[in-house]
C-alpha cells in the first residue's frame, strides 16, 4: 500500500478519532461494570476491554499526555479551568474507543507493515533536520521522550495503532455509496441564501388568556398518557462528603509542598515555546477557487508590505479577519506544539526570531506570520508554579480524606440509621464539607441524578429494601453514604401526582395555538403590503432580519430553525411571505423573502465530486460509530469507577 495513501488517510486520524469519543463521552460512567476489577498489567486495573487490560499506571501517563495538551491549549489559564474538565472521563473513553478501534480493524483483516510503519515515522516533520533527512536514532529517542513521554517502542506501537484506524477508516469510506441527490441537497445548503425578516410571536404572552379547568386537563392526561409514564423507580437520600470543600479547608505548608515538587519534576516542565502575531485573510469552506485565489493575492500582497519594514501591528488591525488578535496588533503571545494548526506550527517552529513568514494555508484560510521569539525547554521553578502544586498536593489529600470521613459516616448510620429529615440534616451539619441531597426518581438503567455514578450503584440500591443504608461509594463529587428512601413502582402516574405538569403542557399547547391564529393575520397583512415595523409593533411581535441567510445559520434571536429553513428555500422565486411556522417552545414565526440565490448548476458540477467524498467521509465515520456501539454492546468493559472518581474534577456534578 502506498505511503502517500497512508498519509492521507493519516492525517484525519486524530479528528476520527476524537469526533468517535465525543460521542462517547457522554455515556462514560453510564454502563460500564463493576467499580473495581482487580489486578492486572502490573498495578491496580483502570480499564478492562474485554481482554485488553489498561493499568492505572498506563492509565496516568495518558491522562498526563492530555494534561499537558490542555496546558499548551490555555497557558497559564489552566489553572482556572482545569475543574470544567474532566481528564479521567475523556481519558477513559479514549482508551476504550481506541481498543475497540483496534479490535474492528483487526477483525477486518487490516495490518500496518514494519515498511509502512518505518515510512511513516521518517515522513513525519517531526523527525526530520532542518533541510531534510532523520533526525538521528539519539535525537529521535530525546524528541519522543520529550513531547510523547514514552520510549521509542511504545511509540512505535502507537504510530502503528494510528495507522492501522487510518486504514479502517479508508476501508469504510470505500464501502459508503452517496447519492447524486444527497450531493445536490448538501451543496444547495451550502451555496443556497437569501434576505430573511421575521417576525416571532412567543407563545408566553398568550398565556395569561389560557383558562384550564380539571375537566380539559384530565382528558388531555388520558390523550397524552404514554407521555407520563415510567418503569419501575427509586428515591434515596445520601450525605456527601465533597472533595472540593475539604481540599479549601486541609493545611498545605510551603515545606510539604516543595517536598511534593521536588518528587514531581516532570510534571512542570514547560517545553519549547514560540511567540508570533498573524494577519488571517479568511476563506470561507465553501469558497470558489476565484475567492481563494484573491485572499491568496491580498495575503502575498501583505506578506511583501512587512517584510519591506511596513508596521506588522498595524497591518493586522487593519485587515485580520481574526478578531481573537487583530486588536492586539495580530499578537497570539506564547505557545507551544500541538496548539496551533499543524501548518501554522511547522512554519512558526522553522522559523528564526524576526522572520516574515507566509502566506501560510491552513483550515481557516492564509496567514502571514511575523515570529517574534522562542523560550527553550525549561524546569518551571517551585514559585512559578506554586498554586499548580497545592492543588495536585491537596487533591491526593482530600481525596484520601473524604473517603476516611465516608468509611466513618457509613459505620455510624449503618449502626444506627437516622429516622427524621432533621436527623438527617443535623448529621450533615456537624461538618463543613457533608451536604445532604435528595434524589430525583431514577430508574434501573439510569445513572443516580446528580450524583454521576456509574449504574452499578443504581443496581445496588434496586437491589436494597426501604430503609437500607448503604455506602461509602465513589462519585465524582467525592463519597456518598445513602439510604433508599422510596420505591415507585412502574406504570402512568395518578393524574393528581402529575396534575401540574399536565396541566402547564395543555396551557402551552392552547397558547400556542393562539398564537398560530394571530400569525396568520399577520402573515396575510404582510402579504397585503402592510411594513413589518408596524406589523411587529400591532401584534407585538419580535422582528428578525437575517441578511443573506444559509441553511442552518441561526435567525437571530429565534435561533437555527430546520422548519424556517425549509420554507424559505422551497418557494419559486423572490418577495415572498410564508408561514405561520410554529417552533414550539420558540412560539410562531411569519417570513418574507428576498432576494433568493438558487444553486449555480455549472459551479455545482466542478464541485460534485469533492463534495461527494466528503459525504462519503462522514458516512465512513457514522459507520464506523455504529461498529463501536455494536462492539461496545458485544464487549465487556469494566472501569474502575474509584479511580476515575479519585481524578475527576472537584466541582463536578450532574
Amino acid at each position: 500500500m502506498a505511503l502517500k495513501w497512508l498519509r492521507d488517510q493519516f492525517k484525519h486520524l486524530k479528528i476520527i478519532l476524537w469526533a468517535v469519543v465525543a460521542v462517547f463521552i457522554l455515556l462514560v460512567f453510564v454502563d460500564w461494570g463493576s467499580g473495581r476489577s482487580g489486578r492486572g498489567g502490573g498495578g491496580n486495573v483502570a480499564l478492562k476491554v474485554g481482554n485488553r487490560v489498561v493499568s492505572d499506571t498506563e492509565f496516568v501517563a495518558e491522562m498526563r499526555r492530555l494534561n499537558d495538551r490542555f496546558q499548551q491549549i490555555y497557558g497559564e489559564r489552566w489553572n482556572d479551568v482545569r475543574d470544567q474538565i474532566n481528564l479521567a472521563n475523556q481519558t477513559a473513553g479514549y482508551l476504550i474507543n481506541r481498543e475497540l478501534l483496534l479490535e474492528v480493524a483487526g477483525r477486518a483483516g487490516l495490518v500496518v507493515s514494519d515498511r509502512e510503519l518505518q515510512e511513516g515515522i521518517l515522513a513525519d516533520p517531526l523527525f526530520q533536520r532542518q533541510g531534510g533527512g532523520f533526525v538521528g536514532n539519539d535525537r529521535y529517542a530525546q524528541i519522543i521522550r520529550a513531547y510523547f513521554q514514552m520510549t521509542p517502542s511504545q511509540f512505535e506501537q502507537r504510530f502503528a495503532d494510528d495507522l492501522l484506524v487510518a486504514k479502517l477508516n479508508a476501508f469504510l469510506e470505500d464501502g459508503v455509496w452517496v447519492s447524486d441527490a444527497e450531493v445536490r441537497d448538501r451543496y444547495r445548503r451550502q451555496h443556497e441564501h437569501a434576505d430573511v425578516e421575521l417576525v416571532q410571536l412567543r407563545y408566553e404572552r398568550f398565556l395569561p388568556g389560557v383558562k384550564v379547568d380539571e375537566a380539559q386537563a384530565r382528558a388531555y392526561y388520558e390523550a397524552h398518557a404514554s407521555d407520563y409514564r415510567h418503569e419501575e423507580q427509586r428515591v434515596i437520600r445520601y450525605l456527601l462528603v465533597d472533595t472540593s470543600q475539604l481540599r479549601r479547608t486541609l493545611p498545605a505548608d510551603d515545606a510539604q509542598l516543595r517536598t511534593y515538587y521536588d518528587e514531581h519534576l516532570e510534571d512542570f516542565v514547560q517545553e519549547e515555546q514560540a511567540h508570533a502575531s498573524h494577519i488571517l485573510i479568511r476563506v470561507a469552506a465553501g469558497a470558489s477557487a476565484e475567492e481563494r485565489a484573491a485572499a491568496k493575492l491580498k495575503a502575498e500582497s501583505l506578506a511583501k508590505a512587512a517584510r519591506a519594514g511596513a508596521d506588522f501591528a498595524k497591518l493586522a488591525a487593519e485587515n485580520s479577519d481574526d478578531p481573537g488578535s487583530k486588536d492586539n496588533g495580530g499578537d497570539l503571545g506564547w505557545f507551544g506544539r500541538g496548539q496551533m494548526v499543524k501548518e501554522f506550527e511547522d512554519a512558526v517552529f522553522g522559523a528564526k526570531p524576526g522572520d516574515i513568514v507566509g502566506p501560510v494555508e491552513s483550515q481557516f484560510g492564509y496567514h502571514v506570520i511575523k515570529v517574534e521569539g522562542f523560550r527553550p525547554r525549561r524546569q518551571r521553578p517551585f514559585e512559578e508554579v506554586k498554586e499548580q502544586v497545592r492543588f495536585r498536593y491537596l487533591e491526593g489529600k482530600a481525596t484520601a480524606e473524604a473517603e476516611m470521613r465516608a468509611n466513618e459516616l457509613a459505620r455510624r448510620l449503618k449502626a444506627s440509621p437516622p429516622e427524621t429529615e432533621e436527623a438527617w440534616q443535623k448529621i450533615a451539619d456537624e461538618d463543613e464539607a457533608v451536604v445532604l441531597n435528595v434524589s430525583p426518581p431514577f430508574e434501573r438503567d439510569q445513572a443516580i441524578p446528580g450524583t454521576g455514578s456509574a449504574t452499578d450503584l443504581t443496581q445496588t440500591v434496586f437491589a436494597s429494601k426501604v430503609g437500607t443504608v448503604g455506602g461509602p461509594a465513589a462519585i465524582p463529587r467525592g463519597w456518598i453514604v445513602w439510604q433508599l428512601s422510596e420505591v415507585r413502582p412502574a406504570g402512568v402516574p395518578p393524574f393528581e401526582e402529575v396534575r401540574a405538569e399536565v396541566e402547564q403542557a395543555l396551557r402551552r399547547q392552547q397558547a400556542l395555538e393562539a398564537a398560530t391564529t394571530k400569525a396568520e393575520e399577520l402573515a396575510a397583512r404582510w402579504r397585503e403590503g402592510a411594513a413589518v415595523k408596524n406589523l411587529a409593533q400591532e401584534f407585538d411581535g419580535t422582528p428578525v432580519e437575517a441578511a443573506d441567510h444559509r441553511w442552518g445559520q441561526a435567525f437571530g434571536a429565534v435561533g437555527s430553525a430546520l422548519l424556517v429553513d425549509q420554507a424559505v428555500f422551497s418557494i419559486s422565486g423572490s418577495d415572498q411571505v410564508v408561514g405561520p411556522i410554529r417552533l414550539g417552545d420558540r412560539g410562531v414565526v411569519v417570513a418574507r423573502v428576498s432576494n433568493l440565490e438558487r444553486m449555480d448548476e455549472t459551479a455545482f458540477e466542478s464541485e460534485k465530486e469533492n463534495l461527494r467524498d466528503q459525504l462519503r467521509s462522514e458516512g465512513a465515520q457514522r459507520l464506523l460509530q455504529s461498529l463501536l456501539a455494536q462492539r461496545r454492546r458485544q464487549t465487556a468493559i469494566t472501569v474502575n469507577n474509584e479511580l476515575m472518581a479519585r481524578y475527576a474534577p472537584s466541582s463536578s456534578s450532574s
